[in-house]
């Protein structure tokens, strides 16, 4: 299955969507995984963690991927060509389709907009059907991209195809946009009468716009008085009042023809190594082609006949219905995820998430680390990363934590996730400010690029603050058991292994209340080992130790696991046996004094251990401490009895 990623900045800009709907049209259906990449601008952040973003370039070098496609026009026009090319020819030998700039790499494809002849024709149309002599300009070269220069030089070259006169001062400079073009015309102009040319051509829609919003402010009539043309034929030139005279790129027709390469060059096809896209002038209402009280959509072609112009980005109606569709999905989205703080707990929200958001897979893959980075910091992909969750409806297959990981370096589909699907993917990296903690693979249903744009914002939010919260409640569920276990070492004694005065006291103590609620019986013993110090004097006192250790080990073997056993001190020795009956007394020292014969002979002791015990029952006391004191009594008793027996 052929693996294919495409840069591009942002999901949210017109001609973006059309590259992408083009892309995606052509893929769909087809033996093929396309993977969508977000990437801005390197070294441009219009947002203060917008860098995070430029990570994609990382997944797109993965092995796994065969082919890219960058919409390098819009990256080219905020940065450097060169440094373009840089990135792009980290890609080789994989084939590179660009769209716009040539990449220059050994294996690349260019597709380019022939904008000279379509310029040529609108500046001939304003000459010889509305006769305008004086033509200004917006450009966009302060840019200084490959678009805006090659559209400044294919007008200069039409005004001498035309024999009209270039009129340098009559160049503006709106940078692409609306309102640098509006504050352009307010800075040279300061009233109607000022105005002194018949026709504006721009670089682009956007200046176009706000250039007639300056000109309506002067009081200058579009296109009675003033003749206005624009290019790209975006959203803003349909919907302006009066309708936007402009060229078409056919930016879909760019998409398209760019996936159909990639295909073919992967299937073994020879393909040509350049090719360059017809632009379609439309002339509105903006240049007097059509009447302003011309209600319908509709424009005229350069051999002057009438066209419908509707199509998706025309349709009021269907905008509207679907931008209030995209903000109940936003809503119901919020809502489902407000439901979850933990990421287990978001993935039981999983297969419910991917539906509303008109998704057909979702895979989350966290890195080993966190990566803290910032926008001063080369990126360096781990080679780790650990399949978290995924829901798939194509398969009904939903795991949580299945124990995959994947080195993004060689693939970004981990096995058993989404690895054998084809269709069109969005990759985005998980990040919350400058802590990077993975990314997040989406298989989408739909060309509704700017609404995943919006959904994958909110999803990716919410797995940084579930991941970090998850990761609190572990940490503080550490810290516990580390508090437990400091605890417990602090009422262990070290040499035995056994309780120490302190935990004997406290657990003993805590089992004879519960012994005094449930009116149960039970013995406690103290017990004492026999001629310690003779074994330390002849033995020395590492063999009195073992002595000790082992006497522990005795006792722990004779009283069960629900008995308190600890060591008091010395060769001191407590015991807390519940449900024990003081008749029982005589046969557990009997058992004792039989174990340790069996321990000495075990452990090849020259001296068989030997221990006394005193045992009191809870009838004389429901204090620990007052028990043991009685124990102790009737501990003396025995080892008078002893010494008698000596």
């Amino acid at each position: 299955m052929k693996v294919i990623a495409v840069l591009i900045p942002t999901f949210s800009t017109e001609y973006n969507l059309d590259i992408l709907s083009g892309i995606s049209d052509y893929f769909r259906g087809k033996d093929a995984k396309v993977v969508l990449i977000q990437t801005r601008i390197p070294g441009i952040n219009t947002g203060a963690f917008d860098y995070q973003f430029c990570t994609g370039f990382e997944y797109a070098k993965s092995e796994e991927v065969e082919a890219v496609i960058c919409v390098s026009g819009v990256y080219a026009s905020e940065m450097p060509e060169d440094k373009l090319r840089e990135i792009l020819k980290c890609f080789e030998p994989r084939p590179v389709v660009s769209i716009n700039l040539d990449p220059k790499t050994r294996n690349s494809y260019v597709i380019q907009a022939d904008c000279r002849k379509s310029f040529k024709e609108i500046v001939s149309h304003l000459k010889k059907v509305h006769d305008c002599k004086k033509i200004a300009f917006f450009s966009a070269n302060e840019t200084k991209s490959k678009e805006a220069l090659e559209r400044y030089d294919a007008f200069t070259a039409a005004l001498d195809a035309c024999k009209l006169t270039f009129y340098p001062e009559l160049v503006f400079d709106g940078a692409f946009t609306d309102f640098k073009a509006y504050d352009a015309i307010k800075a040279h102009y300061k009233s109607k009468n000022e105005i002194d040319f018949d026709a504006i051509v721009c670089a682009n829609d956007m200046m176009a716009s706000g250039c007639m919003r300056a000109l309506e402010e002067l009081g200058v009539k579009v296109p009675q008085e003033v003749k206005v043309t624009g290019f790209d034929d975006a959203i803003v030139a349909s919907m302006h009042s009066p309708k936007l005279t402009t060229i078409n790129q056919d930016i879909y027709s760019q998409g398209y023809e760019a996936a159909e390469i990639v295909d073919r060059v992967l299937s073994g096809e020879k393909m040509k190594k350049a090719y360059f896209n017809p632009l379609v002038p439309k002339f509105r209402q903006s240049c007097g082609c059509i009447s302003l009280d011309h209600s319908l959509p509709v424009y005229k072609n350069v051999e002057g006949e009438l066209r419908s112009d509707v199509n998706d980005k025309t349709d009021g109606v269907m905008q509207f219905v679907n931008a209030l569709g995209e903000k109940n999905v936003v809503v119901t989205l919020l809502d489902t995820i407000r439901g979850f703080n933990t990421l287990k707990q978001m993935f039981f929200s999983l297969k419910y998430i991917v539906k509303q958001c008109a998704m057909s897979g979702m895979a989350i893959h966290f890195f080993k680390d966190v990566q803290i980075i910032d926008s001063e910091q080369e990126f360096v992909l781990p080679r780790e990363a650990e399949l978290h969750m995924f829901y798939t409806n194509q398969k009904n297959v939903e795991f949580f934590r299945p124990g995959l990981t994947v080195n993004p370096h060689e693939k970004i589909f981990s096995a058993r996730s989404m690895e054998d699907i084809s269709g069109i993917f969005i990759l985005n990296p998980i990040f919350m400010g400058e802590a990077n903690y993975g990314y997040m693979l989406c298989r989408i249903n739909e060309n509704k690029f700017a609404d995943y744009n919006v959904y994958l914002k909110i999803i990716i939010n919410a797995i940084a603050q579930a991941y970090d919260y998850t990761g609190k409640i572990q940490e503080g569920r550490n810290l516990e058991r580390e508090n437990t276990d400091l605890a417990l070492q602090s009422r262990m004694d070290e040499l035995t292994g056994i309780l120490n005065r302190r935990g004997f006291i406290e657990q003993g103590q805590a089992a004879l209340d519960l012994l005094q609620e449930t009116d149960t019986s039970g013995v406690i013993f103290f017990a004492d080992m026999d001629d310690l110090k003779k074994i330390n004097d002849t033995y020395g006192h590492e063999m009195g130790d073992k002595a000790i250790m082992l006497q522990a080990r005795v006792l722990k073997d004779i009283f069960r696991s629900s008995d308190v056993v600890g060591r008091l001190g010395g060769d001191e020795f407590g015991i807390v046996a519940l449900g024990m009956k003081i008749g029982y007394v005589e046969k557990t020292r009997l058992k004792i004094q039989m174990l340790c014969k069996k321990v000495s002979i075990e452990n090849q002791l020259p001296f068989t251990l030997s221990i006394s015990l005193g045992a009191v029952d809870l009838q004389k006391s429901s204090v620990l401490k007052q028990l043991l004191s009685e124990a102790d009594k009737e501990l003396y008793k025995e080892k008078k009895k002893k010494h008698a027996r000596k």
